[in-house]
């Protein structure tokens, strides 16, 4: 059963200088004639009482309050079992009345673009919002009962130093917060940055600002449970669905889905899904294609993979199936304990490598 579900409300106020997401900037039409497709997408599809809804973006909260409040209606009947209810927020769009509103649906987790402690760099990425609103914005959830929260950070950004990559993190340290995820920027070519021409930071420099990142928040009890995704207590529920390469169900311009061996994509065109044209592909994934995304998914979270999991899903042995595991455990990249593969501390910075080698078939 599918039971993790993604909305994408492609809506921002500002378009930041880095973004490559499907997005387009507030207008009041295209957000009716978006809540009306989202209707009809939902009552195409097969109802399930989701476990984790996540609603993602664009901003959700760039909606005005009767606008939110209309998508979190349609949403109500999928959330009678929700156990964990994530939005995404940018600072300078969260209203005390939008919190209240948000917590009267059941939404109980809050994922907050700060990206940096840093007015300048805020400015540079064109975000919305200064230092000064961050503290704002989450003594505002707290005071409405939303108080699992979650905030970004981006790293690598033009002109940005070590010294201020420190100060952003130990700030970040002072906060109610209960989970961090921690990204490099990426220059996607659609991107202001991209067509800017930006140049990313060296791998060198940046790997520099990845562990000095990894060494702060371990000080702070911040445990890095996946490559990017840091927490005290409270993993995300609904990330580790993708991690675990379970079933979910994407819905809005641009969601993804995966659904019985088959990747869905929605289109990323807002005229076309304002028609009903939802989906732009559907890929039905080969036995091959779902084992290596499997591996690829598990072993980004630090527990790795348990080979009981891999032998009750696909009825096959996974040392047997990917032979180049011996080697990586001989290299002391990977380790087997208690039947659960997973990178060790010297092979998790370099997973990219070998996943690319655990692979090659």
């Amino acid at each position: 059963m599918t039971r993790a579900l993604y909305v994408h409300v492609p809506f921002c106020d500002k378009i930041c200088a880095y973004c490559d997401f499907m997005r387009v900037v507030t207008h009041p039409k295209l957000i009716e004639d978006y809540l009306n497709a989202l209707r009809r997408e939902l009552e195409s599809i097969p109802f399930s009482a989701y476990r984790t809804i996540y609603l993602g973006g664009g901003t959700p909260t760039a909606l005005n309050d009767q606008q939110l409040d209309r998508l979190l209606s349609l949403l109500k009947p999928y959330a009678s079992d929700v156990e964990e209810y994530t939005i995404e927020i940018n600072p300078e769009s969260l209203t005390p009345s939008k919190a209240a509103l948000m917590r009267s649906y059941g939404i109980n987790r809050a994922s907050i673009g700060v990206q940096s402690f840093n007015d300048r760099e805020l400015k540079l990425l064109h975000r919305g919002h200064q230092v000064t609103d961050i503290r704002r914005t989450l003594d505002t959830l707290i005071e409405n009962g939303i108080t699992n929260l979650s905030i970004d950070l981006i790293y690598g950004l033009p002109l940005q130093t070590l010294e201020s990559f420190d100060r952003s993190l130990r700030l970040a340290m002072t906060l109610p917060i209960k989970h961090l995820s921690l990204y490099s920027l990426t220059i996607e070519p659609n991107s202001e940055f991209g067509r800017l021409n930006v140049k990313k930071m060296d791998d060198e420099r940046e790997e520099d600002f990845y562990f000095h990142a990894i060494d702060v928040l371990r000080q702070h009890g911040f445990n890095q449970y996946e490559i990017s995704n840091f927490t005290r207590c409270d993993p995300s529920q609904h990330n580790l669905t993708y991690w675990h390469y379970e079933e979910y169900r994407g819905i809005g311009p641009g969601a993804v889905s995966l659904i019985e061996g088959h990747r869905i994509e929605n289109t990323k065109n807002l005229m076309d899904y304002f028609a009903g044209k939802f989906h732009a592909s559907n890929e039905a994934l080969s036995d091959q294609d779902q084992r290596d995304e499997f591996i690829l998914m598990g072993l980004r979270v630090r527990e790795g993979i348990a080979l009981s999991r891999y032998r009750q899903r696909y009825g096959r042995d996974l040392l047997k199936d990917y032979p180049h595991t011996e080697s990586l455990i001989n290299q002391g990249l990977l380790e087997l304990q208690d039947e659960r593969l997973r990178a060790t501390d010297r092979g998790y910075p370099l997973l990219l490598t070998l996943l690319g080698e655990l692979l090659e078939h």
